[in-house]
């Protein structure tokens, strides 16, 4: 059975984003209006603060950076070494050593270096710990930290120390530009062994890790070889896709969406962009897998099969993201990241804040974040986290909620004895960590959500 992961390629993929320069206009009364006020509120700290010493700089850009405090999460004033990075990443090119990592422990484990990477040169391989970077230690170091250390300036070094096995070995690393596919497919008969070859060689499995520049195009290849294999049905990977460019995500659409919508795109004055598809017939039935982290442009591309009728989604609701942002250069400094369209689903239902609902629900919990002690009758989220969990794992207990009850502390009891920690029912450190590894170990083993895409493609079989 496949194990589903969330890994971390060395380039975070921002939500939809369209990158467009923008006119920016307003009134002009109340500009001024506006600029007398930050004039003197200026003019004061300049003269009289009596504090550590400001720059005029300094001031602009906590006026800048503020302006934007009010408004929704992905609108930003940034730097422009920040918006090119931003530009970077999302297009599916980045600077670095090349390899997918996740945390393990303290510290960080290589997946897999990519393609073609500097890492594969210098012989990375999959299963490395990351134990130290440039001499010190990533022992106990925030995951985005050590991400920003194997980073850095095309043509740079950095020395990387793994653990292989009971081995230590230290490898100098040339940094440069990568080029990343998003997708990833796999093989039928290693996901499900126990199923019929004539029946497999009908599925394929695809999945895309983001909405990058290149998806449309690296992803046509696999869609023709299928076709002329004679595959009738794709399982559609969309989990912990955060989203991306919204022209490649409708490029995506145009090759599995039959012609109709795709996506609406409506601003602030209401002026509507209608995205469509002109191909005559769908080429496969598709089933999408969606979570949570499904967000934006891969929001829009599970909604466009979902209301064409060419699939079903399996899973859990997504993110609910439905707004679209610009960047707008202001000099060769400084640019803004606004929130300036919102998008509709090809039915025109709303997105933003909702969500696309599974036609299949099949959740899988979170892991717990906190580490603080959960008693009888305490309310508060966390608990629901560990219900869940408990849910998931077998054991019985009433509709997870925030309650931590009579039944919620039965099962923790009968957990603690299986795990031989102290059993007395309360959630404890011990309790909540085993309770992680036990998920883990759970979710590696058997992905439930992709078991519910196989029956249903299996039933859709049986019913043709």
């Amino acid at each position: 059975m496949r194990r589903f992961f969330k890994k971390v390629v060395i380039v975070t993929m921002v939500l939809c984003m369209l990158i467009v320069p923008v006119n920016v206009n307003a009134n002009d009364d109340d500009i001024d209006k506006y600029e007398n006020y930050l004039e003197i509120i200026y003019e004061n700290i300049m003269e009289y603060y009596a504090g550590s010493e400001v720059t005029e700089e300094q001031l602009f850009e906590a006026a800048a950076y503020g302006m934007f405090y009010n408004l929704d999460p992905y609108s930003k004033f940034l730097k422009t070494k920040e918006a090119d990075k931003l530009v970077k990443t999302i297009s599916g090119e980045f600077v670095g050593v090349g390899i997918e990592v996740v945390q393990d422990g303290e510290y960080v484990k290589i997946v897999s270096p990519l393609p073609d990477s500097p890492a594969i040169k210098a012989g990375m391989k999959a299963e490395d710990i990351i134990i130290a970077i440039d001499g010190y230690s990533i022992k106990g170091l925030a995951f985005q930290d050590v991400i920003n250390k194997l980073s850095g300036e095309e043509g740079t070094r950095v020395s990387i120390t793994l653990k292989r096995g009971k081995e230590e070995i230290t490898l100098d690393v040339k940094r440069k530009l990568v080029k990343t596919s998003a997708i990833e497919t796999e093989d039928m008969k290693k996901l499900f062994p126990k199923v019929d070859d004539e029946v497999l060689d009908k599925i394929n499995y695809i999945k895309i890790n983001g909405i990058n520049a290149n998806v449309a195009e690296d992803i046509e290849p696999y869609l023709n070889k299928a076709k002329k294999k004679g595959v009738k049905y794709l399982i559609f990977d969309l989990r912990d896709n955060s989203g991306g460019y919204v022209g490649t995500g409708v490029d995506l659409c145009k090759l599995l969406v039959p012609e109709g919508p795709i996506v609406k795109f409506v601003n602030k004055e209401g002026y509507e962009t209608i995205y469509t598809s002109d191909l005559k017939k769908a080429p496969f039935e598709l089933v999408v897998l969606t979570n949570e982290n499904t967000a934006s442009a891969s929001e829009f591309i599970a909604a466009a099969i979902k209301d064409s009728g060419i699939g079903v989604t399996v899973g859990e609701t997504t993110f609910g993201k439905g707004v679209a942002q610009y960047i707008y250069d202001m000099t060769d400094k400084y640019s803004i990241k606004l929130t300036m369209e919102e998008f509709f689903s090809r039915d025109g239902h709303k997105i933003n804040g909702i969500g696309v609902k599974p036609d299949y629900e099949v959740p899988v919990p979170n892991y717990i974040i906190s580490s603080e002690r959960l008693f009888l009758n305490d309310e508060m989220v966390e608990v629901k986290v560990v219900e869940l969990i408990l849910e998931y794992l077998g054991y019985e207990i009433d509709e997870p909620d925030n309650m931590y009850d009579e039944k919620t502390e039965k099962a923790i009891t009968e957990f603690q004895k299986k795990m031989g920690l102290r059993a007395y029912g309360v959630a404890d450190y011990p309790t909540l960590n085993a309770l992680n590894k036990c998920l883990h170990d759970s979710i590696s083993q058997k992905d439930i959500q992709l078991e519910k895409a196989m029956e249903v493609i299996l039933s859709k079989i049986n019913e043709n």
